[in-house]
């Protein structure tokens, strides 16, 4: 299966995670729902590791990969950790499209640090999610 139905799939559950999220926080502290939801998250990913196999933790060591690894960690901790918080104080239907302008830092990172294509349509496509985000905010 290739790359789409999965980033679908992504996307659908993490836009019902972000409502689920929200109901919780009516009764716990975000801090708590950031130690939950983790652990489920570590859970899932070693029972994903017993499915792969021996090959699941190639390449982990001394080298880039895993520094790069490390620091993803780190900056996915505090982005997670700001969203909870920002999803317990204010309403999902602002909180999060804000938070889903994520993705156009990640088109425009690539541009600049991976050498993806420079495309007239994905620089509009960033405008108008831009657009379409400070309209869902009002």
């Amino acid at each position: 299966m290739g790359y789409l139905p999965w980033a679908l799939f992504a996307m659908v559950t993490y836009g019902l995670t972000a409502v689920l999220l929200k109901l919780a926080f009516r009764g716990i502290s975000p801090a708590l729902g950031l130690v939950v939801a983790n652990v489920a998250v570590v859970a899932v990913g070693l029972g994903w590791m017993a499915v792969v196999g021996a090959g699941a933790a190639r390449g982990l060591g001394a080298n880039a990969a895993t520094a790069w690894l490390a620091l993803a960690a780190v900056v996915l901790s505090a982005s997670i950790m700001t969203y909870y918080k920002a999803l317990s104080l204010g309403p999902a239907s602002v909180v999060v499209p804000i938070f889903a302008l994520s993705m156009t830092i990640a088109v425009v990172l690539g541009f600049l640090v991976l050498g993806e294509p420079v495309k007239p349509v994905r620089v509009a496509g960033i405008g108008f999610a831009a657009l379409s985000i400070l309209l869902l905010t009002r």
